[in-house]
């Protein structure tokens, strides 16, 4: 039986077989279609920078571009996330989840986005090229813009349609509503004296995953009085000269939304090595006061990516933060529903509150030492694996202080993310991986981390 244990206001939770957390009890997920219009969400207000993840259906007024632009060089290289895209102007995004609409249902819509009206919504588009992200699978999105003014101040309904056709197949079509808020009177009050003029905007975003290949990409947004504005584009998808070699997640001419993304992989096989992932759980800027979604997705798919490429037969994961000094997440049996449990204890972790203890021990080697020689005792693994992004604490670790360490012990990997290239600087997880004869892969990009895979799987092949 599969038990997965995380921390939630500081005690362990365990998890049997579901993934459902504690805290998600009660939450509501909506498809989004567009005959069930998710309830209208709260609102909360922003300075300049983004907070901690909110549920999937706020809306945020007044986040600004700065906010945004720290991401920008790990997203590019990395995980294409909405949040990219922002606007200097004061902006509502409105979060909702694409739902694939079935035949029957795209009939009736498809005609209108074979040939669209004139647009009679004033809104502009921001689009972004495929990139691959670290789950080997190209990403490719879009943000629209509209400017709130054209809602008069009253509450609406907005419906969005992505009709993607690969070439040489159907199309597949998308759909998801969005709820426009009434504008709060703090927003009215400071668009005075003409809220006609206002540069508040609305903004609906979309992701999809894409395999290799040649798409026309579709768009229309629809509101309760018939309005609309659309637009289309076409993409090639291909892999760079440096990627040739990854073992993409998605066939060519596939095409799968952002909420569908499966953690599924290969099951544990007999003859398979038994694997120790250790996860630090660190954003990808060390100064970040909080792990934000790239800092999730991230780590996500990069522990989803090891178990795609490496054939096991089990699997040991335990996820840490060094500024916490303590474990956030224990699954003796990880396996693809243990991912949505995973997912949840990352979100849960916020860096900014660290316990004064913990700020004593920073410096010291003696949680990451505790941590490496109870994975070594309990003789459990073929390899001992740390990945995540290059950390803020440097300590030094000696050898002679991992008690537990035997000829006969498993090798240790440690997948160490850069977000920059040339910034190579020493961290405490090197150092004790080092201090244990084992191998640091520096990875800067998702082609570098499938060559690293590989040359782990290399090493522990038997001789």
């Amino acid at each position: 039986m599969r038990v997965c244990q995380f921390r939630h206001d500081g005690k362990w939770t365990s998890i049997t077989g579901s993934g459902m957390l504690p805290h998600q009890e009660g939450l509501l997920y909506s498809t989004g279609m567009p005959a069930g219009v998710k309830p209208e969400a709260d609102v909360v207000y922003f300075a300049d920078e983004i907070t901690s993840p909110q549920p999937r259906d706020t809306l945020e007024f007044g986040q600004t571009e700065a906010a945004v632009r720290r991401t920008s060089s790990f997203v590019s290289a990395c995980v294409c996330l909405p949040l990219l895209l922002s606007s200097a102007m004061a902006q509502v995004r409105l979060s909702s989840d694409e739902a694939r609409l079935s035949p029957g249902e795209a009939s009736k819509i498809a005609p209108v986005l074979d040939s669209p009206p004139p647009n009679s919504l004033k809104c502009g588009v921001e689009r972004w090229s495929p990139r691959l992200d670290f789950a080997f699978r190209f990403v490719t999105g879009y943000v629209i813009r509209c400017r709130l003014s054209q809602f008069e101040g009253r509450k609406a309904v907005v419906e969005s349609y992505e009709q993607i056709t690969p070439e040489g197949q159907p199309p597949i079509l998308f759909a998801s509503a969005h709820n426009v808020p009434e504008p709060p009177a703090e927003a009215k009050e400071s668009s005075k004296p003409s809220f006609s003029r206002s540069k508040l905007e609305i903004g609906l975003s979309g992701a999809f995953g894409l395999g290799e290949g040649s798409y026309r990409f579709e768009v229309l947004l629809r509101d309760d009085l018939h309005r609309t504005y659309a637009k289309h584009w076409r993409l090639q998808v291909a892999a760079s000269h440096s990627e040739r070699g990854v073992a993409l997640a998605l066939k060519p001419l596939t095409v799968e939304s952002e909420e569908e993304r499966s953690w599924r992989v290969v099951s544990s096989q007999t003859e398979g090595v038994r694997l120790t992932i250790l996860v630090d759980a660190a954003p990808i800027f060390p100064y970040q006061t909080s792990l934000r979604a790239w800092d999730r997705a991230f780590l996500l798919e990069s522990v989803y990516s090891v178990l795609r490429h490496a054939p096991h037969r089990s699997v040991h994961l335990v996820a840490f933060n060094l500024d916490q000094q303590q474990e956030i997440f224990r699954c003796d049996q990880f396996d693809d529903a243990a991912f949505e449990a995973l997912s949840g204890a990352l979100k849960q972790l916020e860096l900014s509150s660290i316990s004064v203890k913990a700020l004593k021990k920073r410096n010291s080697p003696e949680f990451l030492v505790s941590l490496a020689n109870q994975e070594l005792a309990a003789e459990r693994a073929d390899a001992i694996v740390f990945l995540g992004p290059n950390t803020r604490t440097d300590t030094h670790m000696a050898a002679v202080a991992l008690t537990e360490k035997k000829a006969t012990s498993p090798p240790m990997f440690y997948f160490e993310y850069y977000p920059w290239v040339g910034a190579q600087f020493p961290d405490s997880v090197a150092r004790l991986v080092k201090a244990a004869s084992g191998k640091v892969f520096p990875i800067y990009t998702p082609a570098q981390f499938d060559q690293s895979i590989d040359k782990m799987l290399d090493q522990l092949k038997p001789e």
